[in-house]
């Protein structure tokens, strides 16, 4: 694992920095530096590679952290009336830059002296901040601008470029692309390497938009109509119906989600209905759960692992949804009260910051949890010119805030249970060991164990298969069932197992049933000895099929003599239900439920790209593209009806004797080989006993140009096209 492995490429040696530096009011490092071999006191500790910048706007402030121990290895003080402003943080590689969003004032932050002096003013409040690859953008929603910026110098490098509406939240892809969603218009607009690309349109005009970075790519969630697509700037690639919402209902509400995920996976969740909806944009299948929500204030998702993390800013706290257990697991405390709480994933890792107070976390792949103390002030900071970073390190001892429950603080000794412990008055006792009597402490009179009443089972989670849904879900606390089975299923469908035994595997899988049909089921536990069975709360609504993939086996074949042509393909593998086909190409875009479609009536002259995507009930899968190429190809012929004629045959700039005139000429009494690119319509004659208003255009010796086709006899060779 990545965590796993960052671990042991941190773990300190001999000649590595194995202690967090203080430094005092004249930037000197304090003794202990040079006891662990960080060299003379003019160095500063580096920064760990893996790490977040944090905004602290309160203190106008923001403090990097170190991800494998939550210690904050570095901060930088932001310029003067910034403090008490809402802030946001670009970090791109070495990159990283901070916007005022009250002022618009954007600076960058020297990671290696630890300042922030760099900056430029825009000049208005509510402006958005994007950088990636080496590009920098401030957007501008008021007026409807994206200006490019230099990341380095945080200057403008271009003019600002007019959007055509005004932009919802911007995201960067991991090509360095930037995506802006136009709500207003129902598109996303790219800018690829710094210069605005084709619109892509995703939406009917005023719907809710939000973006989200998935395993590097854009990905836009349509609110309004409760579903995501997956973007190229070619267009849309793949599409998945959220689905779930009660008919007449509002899904932008609602709907949360994130800006960016670690994977392909991203979570979408109804803070109205409860309903969390799971995501892979890569193998297209969908997990589906239910979550509380009465009384939260729940914010945008964010997935790390098998775990989905809610930030409640009711409560200054995480929710964990536990995935591999269909189930709740416990909150993680933020904050000590209400707070906001912004998440990010970055190095595999989870960040969570609480901006206007003292509050951070950091939480790996496998749940562990380190708290970060973003006010610590015993850390370094603006480095002086021609101070010199020392490798980066991690610290010998966790602080005491840091240790895992149960842990004794630093210089306690904690001895054994069953060991002996002489204490001050010399006489040797055995050490108490935990849960059992002391020397003179007698231990409790056994009792009968409670009674435990019947419990209910956790509410089911159902994921989305080809045919089929599974159906996960927590045993019931409390006593033990006889076992446990499952409700909601319908004729046509079949379950497996029948029952569960009550030590699992807690498991369904139904079979069957149609893909145009959402289904909930729930879950008994049965009890013995005439104990009513419990029933756990319905599963979130889950189809019995997944999107499709891209359709194979995809052909594109022009006509014979152009004009028109056959795309042809066959099914995506693993489709359910009824699959409809998209096909969009010179003609528009039709819908078909056959595998082909035929042009006719084009023009020469001109390459159509053209697309098949496959849809049923659960979305649509990637695209098949093609080109249908109608662009004459030449063919080589012989000059004809020539041997008799002692006349030159002319090479005319037009198809005519009328306009124009000589490009050249073929000696009489010849046939030589010429390339015929097209032939085209012009003046009519009549020669050699033959009528036609056909030419040929032909080239011959380096001579380009129109011959009469009485003597190339072009109309009459099938591979030879109609000129555009």
């Amino acid at each position: 694992m990545l965590v796993t492995a960052a671990r042991a490429g941190l773990r300190p040696t001999g000649n590595r920095v194995t202690g967090y530096l203080a430094i005092g009011a004249v930037g000197a490092l304090v003794a202990t530096s040079l006891a662990v071999g960080a060299g003379t006191a003019d160095t500063r500790p580096g920064l760990a590679d893996i790490g977040a910048w944090l905004a602290s706007s309160g203190k106008g402030e923001v403090a990097h952290a170190h991800g494998l121990t939550g210690a904050v290895d570095g901060k930088a003080v932001l310029p003067a009336g910034m403090a008490g402003h809402p802030l946001s943080i670009a970090q791109n590689g070495d990159t990283t830059l901070v916007l005022d969003e009250r002022t618009g004032r954007v600076v960058r932050i020297d990671s290696a002296q630890l300042t922030a002096e760099q900056s430029a003013d825009y000049g208005t409040a509510g402006l958005q901040l994007a950088a990636g690859g080496a590009y920098a953008y401030v957007l501008d929603p008021a007026k409807g601008t994206v200006q490019r910026i230099d990341p380095a110098l945080t200057t403008p490098e271009s003019p600002p470029v007019e959007l055509g509406g005004k932009p919802g939240a911007a995201v960067v892809d991991g090509q360095g692309t930037l995506w802006v969603p136009l709500p207003d218009q129902g598109t996303v607009v790219p800018f690829v390497k710094g210069r605005k690309g084709t619109a892509v349109e995703v939406a009917d005009a005023g719907h809710d938009l939000a973006l989200t970075v998935a395993d590097g790519r854009p990905v836009v969630t349509d609110k309004t109509a409760a579903a995501m697509k997956v973007l190229t700037v070619r267009g849309v690639q793949g599409t998945f119906e959220l689905g779930g919402a009660p008919a007449g209902a509002d899904p932008a509400a609602g709907l949360q989600v994130p800006t960016g995920t670690d994977g392909s996976v991203v979570p979408v969740l109804d803070t109205d209905s409860g309903d969390l909806v799971v995501v892979d944009v890569r193998s297209r299948h969908t997990l589906r759960a239910r979550v509380p929500v009465q009384g939260q204030e729940l914010g945008a998702p964010q997935l790390l692992g098998k775990r989905v993390y809610l930030p409640d800013e009711s409560t200054g706290r995480l929710l964990v949804y536990d995935t591999s257990l269909s189930a709740l697991g416990e909150p993680v405390p933020i904050t000590d009260g209400p707070g906001e709480l912004e998440l990010f994933v970055r190095d595999g890792l989870l960040w969570v910051n609480d901006q206007d107070g003292a509050a951070a976390a950091v939480i790996d792949a496998d749940g562990e949890v380190r708290h970060i103390g973003k006010y610590e002030t015993d850390v370094p900071s603006a480095r002086k010119p021609g101070e010199r970073p020392v490798e980066d390190s991690v610290p010998t001892s966790v602080p005491a805030a840091q240790l895992p429950p149960g842990a004794p603080a630093p210089g306690v000794t904690v001895t054994a249970p069953g060991a002996t412990v002489t204490p001050s008055n010399g006489t040797s006792v055995p050490a108490p060991v935990p849960g059992q009597p002391g020397p003179t402490e007698t231990g409790p009179s056994p009792s009968a164990p409670p009674v435990q009443e019947p419990g209910a089972p956790g509410a089911p989670q159902s994921e989305s298969l080809s045919g089929a849904i599974r159906i996960t879900f927590a045993e019931a606390l409390g006593a033990t069932p006889q076992r446990y089975v499952l409700k909601g299923a319908t004729p046509d469908q079949t379950v497996t197992p029948a029952e569960i035994g009550p030590d699992g595997p807690f498991a369904f899988e139904v079979e069957g049933g149609s893909c145009e049909e959402q289904y909930s089921f729930t879950v008994v536990a049965e009890y013995d000895g005439g104990r009513p069975g419990k029933e756990s709360a319905p599963s979130a609504l889950a189809r019995p099929c997944i999107a499709p993939g891209a359709p194979r086996e995809f052909t594109v074949t022009p006509a014979q003599g152009g004009h028109g042509g056959t795309v042809s393909w066959q099914p995506p593998q693993d489709i359910g239900g009824t699959v409809t086909y998209a096909v969009s190409g010179p003609d528009g875009t039709v819908e078909t439920e056959e595998t082909s479609h035929t042009y006719a009536n084009l023009e020469n002259g001109y390459a159509h790209v053209v697309s098949v995507t496959a849809r049923n009930a659960a979305g649509a899968g990637g695209a098949a593209v093609g080109t249908l190429d109608l662009i004459p190809r030449p063919q080589k012929m012989n000059i004809v009806n020539n041997q008799n004629n002692s006349a030159t045959v002319g090479i005319r700039t037009k198809p005519t004797t009328q306009e124009g005139e000589r490009a050249g000429s073929i000696p009489g009494k010849t046939s030589p080989e010429v390339t015929v690119t097209c032939y085209t319509q012009g003046e009519e004659l009549t020669q050699l006993g033959e009528t036609t208003n056909i030419w040929a255009r032909i080239t011959y010796l380096g001579m380009s140009g129109y011959t009469f086709d009485v003597y190339v006899h072009a109309r009459f060779n099938p591979d030879v096209w109609e000129c555009k």
